[in-house]
């Protein structure tokens, strides 16, 4: 039997990685990265993370992303946001591939993990036909753990983005004054 591999899947007929099953308010959408958008040794970093133990046994490999590196230093979950290789799909357009035999709706998995995280999946013991499995309710995925490490982690972003922003100001100062010192401020002597 194969290994079975969480968090990989296609969109289309290209292979991704799900970051975000589902957008915080918007379950119907969910962030994956195109793991052939990535150059060679950032696809390796990121498929070696993927496979290891911590992101296999966790449900958002967000959270693993965003305590990992890449090889070049930078933290993964923000170099993949910045460098815009996650993009926005629907959730029904991705198809988990646990093994290379299966393909699973990623719509589908997202139906049975919110039940468990929720506390209303069946006992392991009563046959559930996957016909019959609705989709959640928008109004309670808003109000669960996950939206709110969602908007955690959007936050870390746009924190991520001001310091960025902030060491680019600096460095054109630094540069200007390089250029013209007579641009630079005087310091003043206080007495």
């Amino acid at each position: 039997m194969a290994d079975i591999m969480k968090h990989t899947g296609t969109f289309g007929e290209k292979p991704c990685v799900v970051v975000f099953r589902e957008v915080p308010n918007e379950p119907e959408n969910c962030l994956i990265v195109e793991s052939a958008s990535l150059d060679d040794s950032k696809h390796d970093d990121l498929m070696n993370v993927i496979a290891s133990l911590e992101a296999q046994e966790s449900n958002n490999v967000s959270d693993v992303l965003s305590r990992r590196q890449f090889s070049d230093g930078t933290n993964m979950l923000n170099d993949l946001h910045f460098s815009k290789k996650m993009i926005k799909v629907a959730v029904d357009m991705v198809y988990l591939t646990p093994t290379p035999s299966q393909k699973i709706p990623l719509k589908d998995v997202n139906v049975e993990i919110n039940k468990l995280e929720s506390g209303s999946n069946p006992s392991m013991n009563t046959e559930v036909d996957p016909a019959t499995l609705a989709t959640p309710n928008p109004v309670e995925v808003t109000g669960d753990a996950s939206a709110a490490e969602g908007l955690l982690v959007q936050a870390e972003m746009i924190e991520q983005d001001a310091k960025q922003l902030m060491e680019d100001a600096k460095s054109k100062k630094a540069e200007a004054y390089k250029l013209d010192s007579s641009l630079k401020p005087k310091k003043t002597k206080t007495t």
